[in-house]
């Protein structure tokens, strides 16, 4: 196959483009062994020795073991509700002949334009109102409600593909609606549900703002809003330690998307290809 003269000039400008983005988390994993003497010295070169307290400190010092499982509950708890929520409304709306099934489905469309911005000053008001305010539950309800959107469209994009015979014949063999749907349709929808517990356990697990603006400062016990206390000190700074916790709070969601990412480009596509 004959190459255009702009291949290669093109595929430079992606490498550099790559390593761009690749710089950083490099200078994180270095810096994360470095003592703070040696990171103002020389952040951009290479440690002198492997400073590996940092990492010790975050377990002993900062004590980030708790929040971390926080983190992960929440993860976890998000992901069920999605997962078991979405699909059923993408199924009720497209394929049970719900009223108002088309204004629902717009209703819930209408989230995916509206900028979090918007939301988040009356979402304050509202869950201070109900006293839910700077608790576990109202984080929650960001992430369920922010997630419903994008995934009872992508669930509901993928029913369309699956055949009504389906239901049909299991109505015939004496399902209800209900197990049609758990028994049947669900199974068929592995690769959308994939593809969820992947973009919104990255999303909820890296989130920061959402917690710090729903739960505070210092009143949320997340991964990140522990990690956040070390730069509250207004002189010194320990970013070794900072550096380090950047390193373990990323790994999780770095081996899960590198082992899964074949299922999330499918699980996207999955509705436009069949």
């Amino acid at each position: 196959m004959r190459r255009s003269k702009w291949q290669i000039p093109y595929e430079f400008a992606l490498l550099v483009l790559g390593l761009a983005f690749v710089s950083p988390i490099v200078l994180i994993v270095l810096n994360s062994f470095k003592s703070l003497k040696e990171i103002t010295a020389a952040p951009l070169g290479l440690p002198s020795h492997l400073a590996v307290t940092n990492y010790s400190d975050l377990f002993s010092k900062v004590d980030l073991g708790v929040p971390m499982l926080k983190s992960f509950g929440m993860t976890a708890i998000t992901i069920l509700c999605l997962v078991t929520f979405a699909p059923m409304a993408a199924y009720a709306m497209n394929r049970l002949g719900m009223a108002g099934a088309r204004f629902w489905r717009n209703f819930f469309l209408i989230g995916l334009i509206v900028p979090f911005q918007i939301v988040m000053i009356p979402l304050l008001k509202e869950f201070r109102f109900l006293g839910i305010h700077y608790t576990y539950l109202s984080l929650l309800l960001v992430y369920v409600s922010g997630g419903l959107p994008l995934a009872i469209f992508i669930y509901s994009g993928f029913l369309s593909t699956v055949p009504k015979e389906l239901d049909e014949a299991a109505v015939i063999d004496g399902c209800g609606p209900i197990a049609t749907f758990w028994r049947i349709v669900f199974p068929l929808l592995k690769p959308c549900t994939v593809t969820i517990v992947i973009f919104w356990g990255l999303w909820v697990w890296n989130d920061f703002l959402s917690a710090f603006i729903f739960m505070g400062g210092t009143r949320g016990d997340l991964a990140f809003l522990r990690l956040f206390t070390l730069l509250q000190d207004k002189y010194v700074k320990d970013w070794g330690t900072i550096f380090a916790g950047v390193v373990v709070l990323s790994a999780p969601v770095t081996v899960l998307y590198l082992t899964m990412q074949r299922h999330l480009v499918k699980g996207l596509t999955a509705g436009a290809m069949k």
